[in-house]
């Protein structure tokens, strides 16, 4: 068996690993894990150590076999790897987190049918976290601002929320709904919220996940971070003013996506929700909110708004 996981969604990979040793070691071998950086390190051959674990003995099959890391190889141990594969016989997975489709071990793999993909949720990654909840612990349940928490301290990695979770519900195992309080006691916010993650909330009219982030980007970065806001928030509503526009003069959205989006972003006007923020503002709300946001940043440079508090009220005045 020949398996090649590829992706960041580390809990998806668990779980599929596991069914990997299940199967694998069903015929008694054993299980080896080899890390690709560590044959980095030294310059010997993985290739050939892996050869060595797979083959069988007098006493025994041989083991059945993981190797981590597998983007780390360097492209000559990779063609060597290529070249093991086609004779390979028993059991053998490799991790990575990105496959470079160019590489000879890449197009080997593809033929073989053998390239499983693993990739976290990048949108609407708080409806992933309730989901989750329900279904591997004991179909318990979780707030949504719960999740908005959990999802805005971590990111998407997934496995490290799966393990979050978990500890909140070891602390107290009679928590049928985890609620924020809980979150907020277990779990540390380390995850740095570049201003522009404000622009889908901020278009979609969303205070409840607006605000924290806005609050969380101010206490990071202090008044430097005032100006990436009101930058991020302006472009943003230049941005569904100009769709606003278009869709009044009934122009279809392929027109719109060309001349709005940049020609590798395209697939993010779906993604991002751009017709639905569009809807959420009227014209002359977006034009007032520009020059809101101009008045802002003049006020800024001037030092009319020193205090966080009061620059936190007139970024979310923008949305009433």
């Amino acid at each position: 068996m020949l398996l090649a996981l590829v992706g960041s969604d580390e809990f998806g990979k668990e779980e599929r690993l596991e069914l990997f040793w299940k199967e694998a070691l069903a015929d008694g071998s054993q299980r080896m894990v080899f890390f690709a950086t560590e044959y980095i390190r030294d310059e010997s051959s993985l290739t050939a150590a892996v050869s060595q674990a797979m083959a069988p003995s007098f006493f025994g099959p041989g083991a059945s076999v993981l190797v981590r890391h597998c983007e780390y190889l360097p492209a000559e141990e990779q063609r060597r790897l290529a070249g093991f594969l086609p004779g390979v016989q028993g059991n053998l997975a490799l991790d990575f987190s990105e496959l470079d489709k160019r590489s000879s071990l890449s197009k080997f793999l593809e033929k073989q049918g053998s390239v499983e993909s693993f990739v976290p949720p990048k949108y609407d990654f708080q409806k992933w976290i309730v989901n989750h909840v329900q279904k591997y612990f004991n179909k318990r349940k979780i707030e949504h601002s719960a999740a908005l928490y959990i999802a805005d301290a971590i990111g998407n990695d997934t496995k490290r929320v799966h393990n979050e979770i978990k500890k909140i519900l070891t602390y107290d195992p009679a928590i049928q709904e985890i609620k924020l309080q809980h979150c907020s006691l277990f779990i540390k916010q380390d995850r740095e919220v570049p201003a522009y993650e404000l622009q889908i909330p901020f278009g979609l009219r969303n205070p409840a996940e607006f605000l924290p982030k806005l609050r969380r980007i101010l206490a990071e970065g202090g008044i430097e971070a005032m100006m990436p806001v009101i930058g991020a928030l302006r472009n943003q509503c230049i941005t569904l003013l100009h769709i606003n526009t278009m869709r009044a003069k009934k122009i279809p959205d392929y027109e719109i996506i060309n001349r709005v989006m940049l020609p590798n972003q395209a697939r993010f006007y779906q993604q991002n929700k751009m017709p639905e923020q569009s809807s959420r503002w009227r014209l002359d709300g977006l034009q007032k909110a520009i020059l809101r946001l101009d008045e802002l940043s003049y006020g800024i440079k001037m030092g009319s708004y020193g205090d966080l508090p009061s620059f936190e009220l007139a970024i979310c005045g923008l949305m009433l």
